[in-house]
């Protein structure tokens, strides 16, 4: 019989406790700047009445593995958030995600398999380009840049949407921005949220023109400094488990913790890509 290695076993413990302490984070900070939480039979209905088109904002979270459908998810969806126009649903259990993914695609919603990545290395090589802390006013302007065009385009109402929400973040969770400047004008940016001994980087961007010029390395780099300067033991991110950027910030030191999936049905004409 093949034994798994001590170092093996310690690794998986570590791997498990971080999931679950960013599991833990999460929940608190989209228990805090919801409007309303309410149990669901499947998890964790989570609502922004101030911005319910805030499609990450308002959805059913499964919390646990549970042996339910996606027809009985999608039910119950519609019916916690009837007349809403979108509807999203996140399942924590890759396991269970898994099992649902190809029933949701059937159904004509998009299906997207994320990675949460705990930064456990070194950068490979550490930047040059200067990164300073910016207010949420002098950085909205940029964040709406980039809303529209990100995913392929977002409409002008859902661009506005999802930068405005951040200033109920920063109100609520103490959000803070990082930017890089090209000659004066504000490039590329990122978030750093924390929350007792976790701190999560999210919504990483830099203006397309401006791209190849190493400004995400830079920001994400003083995002994790400034993180283990407030006392982070694990800091992490979110990535598209099929995307480019993931082998980005495997460069930067981040692994692969865990995996889960969002189930989206936009607004008709929009999509979550």
């Amino acid at each position: 019989m093949r034994r798994s290695s001590p170092d093996r076993n310690r690794y998986r413990r570590d791997v498990g406790q971080d999931r679950d302490r960013i599991e833990a984070y999460l929940r608190w900070r989209e228990e805090s700047t919801s409007t309303r939480v309410e149990v669901s039979r499947f998890g964790t209905a989570l609502f922004n009445d101030d911005f319910p088109s805030y499609w990450d904002g308002n959805f059913l979270r499964v919390d646990n593995a549970v042996d339910a459908t996606a027809e009985q998810l999608i039910a119950e969806t519609d019916r916690l958030f009837e007349g809403s126009s979108h509807r999203e649903i996140v399942v924590l259990d890759d396991v269970v995600g898994s099992r649902l993914a190809a029933s949701f695609g059937r159904e004509g919603w998009e299906i997207d398999r994320l990675v949460f990545m705990v930064q456990r290395r070194n950068l490979d090589r550490a930047s040059v380009l200067a990164v300073e802390e910016c207010a949420f006013d002098e950085v909205y302007p940029l964040m709406l840049e980039t809303n529209l065009a990100s995913h392929g385009g977002m409409t002008r109402e859902a661009a506005e949407t999802n930068a405005a929400v951040r200033r109920v973040f920063a109100d609520v969770t103490g959000a803070r921005f990082f930017a890089v400047r090209v000659e004066g004008a504000l490039a590329g940016f990122g978030e750093l949220y924390a929350h007792d001994d976790v701190a999560e980087i999210d919504d990483v961007h830099t203006l397309e023109r401006f791209r190849r010029r190493g400004i995400a390395r830079a920001v994400v780099g003083r995002i994790v400094r400034e993180a283990r300067g407030v006392g982070a033991e694990i800091v992490f991110l979110i990535a598209d488990d099929a995307d480019w950027p993931k082998e980005l910030y495997a460069k930067l030191g981040f692994d692969p913790v865990s995996r889960f999936w969002q189930f989206t049905k936009p607004p008709p004409g929009e999509s979550y890509r």
